[in-house]
């Protein structure tokens, strides 16, 4: 059996926080794709949403990855940050996820201080408002529409 960090299984895993349906991205190619998605801010961080073209050999599951800059502070807090970001992700309601997504959180300084209760719930919100936002035309064709508005 391989680790769920490589992507390559949707077993349960307790060190890395990851559950079935939902694995950890990884690559920086994915967490650039993501970037040019939908966007959710939230007070502790910014959620980008992805969904990956279905490829046939491609495992049917949210991705998430987590990026915390050097701007929020040194090692111990970003670490911190970034664990607690990913209990929040393991606590949330896996249907909040949808298959063949990737989602990116991108935490700001807030979510060290913010009660953990209040950042599940920001997630929550977060990810329902970017599948609902995400109802209506695509990313693409909503930023071609600015372009010829310039």
């Amino acid at each position: 059996m391989t680790r769920p960090e490589d992507g390559d299984t949707l077993s349960t895993h307790a060190v890395s926080g990851v559950r079935l349906g939902v694995l950890r991205l990884k690559k920086r190619a994915d967490f650039v794709s993501a970037a040019k998605g939908r966007r959710q801010h939230q007070h502790s961080f910014v959620l980008q949403a992805r969904e990956r073209d279905p490829a046939p050999d491609c495992v049917e599951s949210a991705r998430v990855g987590f990026t915390v800059t050097k701007k929020v502070g040194n090692s111990v807090v970003r670490n911190r940050i970034r664990r607690r970001l990913r209990e929040a992700v393991r606590l949330a309601d896996e249907s909040l996820f949808q298959l063949r997504c990737d989602y990116v959180l991108a935490a700001r300084r807030e979510a060290l201080a913010a009660p953990f209760d209040e950042l599940r719930g920001e997630l929550a919100r977060a990810l329902k408002k970017i599948h609902r936002a995400g109802s209506g035309r695509s990313p693409a064709a909503q930023a071609a529409d600015r372009k010829q508005d310039l």
